[in-house]
C-alpha cells in the first residue's frame, strides 16, 4: 500500500499535469460537426389548478434560449477559450438565426454552417414550473424537429481543407440528419491524415462509428447499442466496454454513468473508473454529455493522456450539473475545481 507521502506526491503530480493541460486550452483549434439544436427553457410559476382539467396553470416568467447538441459542445469549447470551427446546418428561422448570432458573437467560425430554407432548426423546449418558494422543476419537454437531407449533397472537399487547421474534431450526432456516412468518412480521412483525435457522441447509433479515436456514450446508450442490461454491475460494464472497444476498433471508450461517475476503456490497459466530482444532488443534467465530449477531446488535443482527459471531463461535468439549464464550465472554474480537489 502506498504511504501517505506517496499518495500526496501522486496527487500533486496529477494536479500539476491537469493544470498544464488546462493552460494549453486557449492555444487549440477544434472542429465541431453535427446537429445544431436550440435549447429553450420556459419558466413559469404555479398559480392554481385549472378549472378545465386537472392540470396546473402557470404564470409565464421567462424564456431562455441556449445552444444545444453540437452547438452546446461548441459553446463549451468557446468558454474554455479555444478556437472553434463549426460544421452543420440551421433553418432560416429565428431559432437558427439565434444560434448563429450567439456562437458568432463568442468568436466561432460559422462559415461552414448552412442556412437551409427547407430545414427547420431542431428546438427542444423544456417547461419548468415551481411555486414561489421552490426551485423550478422540468414538467414536460416539447421537441420540434424535421429531418431534411438536401444538405447531404454539399461538396466535402472544401470542408476537408477547412478542417486542416484543427487540432481535433468532435462529431455530435443527435439523429436529426446532419451526420451522414460520407461526412463521417470525410472527417475520418482528415483526422487520419493529420493524426488528430476524432471523438464521437451519438445518441442512437453509436455502434455505426468504427475506427474513430473514441466515443463517449452514457450507460443507457451503451445498453441500447448492445441490447443488454448492465445496471450497476462492474463486471458487465467491463465486458461491454471491452466488446465495443475491440468490435469498433476504437482507441478509447468513455462511458458516463451519472452519479456513479465514468469509466475509461483503453486498448491494452485495465479500465479506469473516475468517481463523480462534487455532490450527487444535481440541479440539471441537460447537456452534460456535450460538456464531457468537449473537455475530453480538447484535453486530448493538448497532448494529455486519455486518463487525464477523462478526469478533466469529469470535473467539468460535475460543475455543469450543478447549474440550471444547458450550461458550460468556464476555464477559471475548471482550474479552481482541479486546484481545490487535488491540493
Amino acid at each position: 500500500m502506498p504511504s501517505r507521502g506517496n499518495r500526496l506526491s501522486q496527487r500533486t503530480l496529477l494536479r500539476e499535469r491537469l493544470l498544464r493541460i488546462l493552460a494549453e486550452f486557449p492555444g487549440r483549434t477544434l472542429g465541431v460537426a453535427g446537429d445544431l439544436i436550440a435549447d429553450q427553457f420556459l419558466y413559469g410559476q404555479i398559480s392554481r389548478v385549472s378549472r378545465e382539467a386537472p392540470v396546473l396553470v402557470l404564470e409565464y416568467r421567462d424564456l431562455v434560449n441556449l445552444p444545444g447538441g453540437a452547438a452546446n459542445a461548441a459553446n463549451n469549447l468557446l468558454d474554455l477559450k479555444c478556437r472553434v470551427k463549426i460544421l452543420g446546418v440551421v433553418g432560416r428561422d429565428e431559432a437558427g438565426r439565434s444560434l448563429v448570432r450567439t456562437l458568432s458573437r463568442k468568436g466561432a467560425d460559422m462559415s461552414h454552417v448552412l442556412s437551409e430554407a427547407a430545414y427547420a432548426t431542431p428546438v427542444k423546449t423544456r417547461i419548468l414550473a415551481g411555486a414561489h418558494h421552490s426551485a423550478p422543476q422540468q414538467v414536460v419537454r416539447l421537441d420540434r424537429v424535421a429531418e431534411h437531407g438536401s444538405f447531404r449533397n454539399r461538396p466535402l472537399a472544401p470542408i476537408r481543407e477547412w478542417l486542416k487547421s484543427c487540432d481535433a474534431i468532435i462529431l455530435s450526432d443527435y439523429g436529426y440528419g446532419a451526420v451522414f456516412p460520407t461526412l463521417v468518412e470525410s472527417l475520418k480521412k482528415v483526422a487520419d491524415s493529420k493524426e488528430i483525435p476524432l471523438v464521437v457522441d451519438s445518441r442512437f447509433r453509436m455502434d455505426e462509428f468504427e475506427g474513430v479515436t473514441a466515443i463517449t456514450p452514457n450507460i443507457t446508450e451503451l445498453e441500447a447499442a448492445l441490447r443488454t442490461v448492465i445496471g450497476n454491475s462492474r463486471d458487465l460494464l467491463e465486458h461491454a466496454g471491452d466488446r465495443v472497444l475491440r468490435g469498433q476498433r476504437l482507441r478509447y471508450l468513455l462511458v458516463t454513468q451519472g452519479r456513479f461517475g465514468m469509466t475509461l476503456f483503453q486498448r491494452g490497459r485495465e479500465p479506469v473508473h473516475v468517481p463523480i466530482f462534487g455532490s450527487d444532488e444535481v440541479a440539471d443534467v441537460t447537456g452534460a454529455g456535450d460538456t464531457v465530449i468537449a473537455v475530453f477531446t480538447l484535453a486530448l488535443a493538448c497532448g494529455g493522456s486519455a486518463e487525464d482527459a477523462a478526469r478533466l471531463a469529469n470535473y467539468a461535468a460535475g460543475l455543469v450539473v450543478m447549474k440550471r439549464g444547458t450550461a458550460s464550465a468556464a476555464l477559471d472554474e475548471l482550474r479552481a475545481a482541479v486546484d481545490q480537489d487535488l491540493s
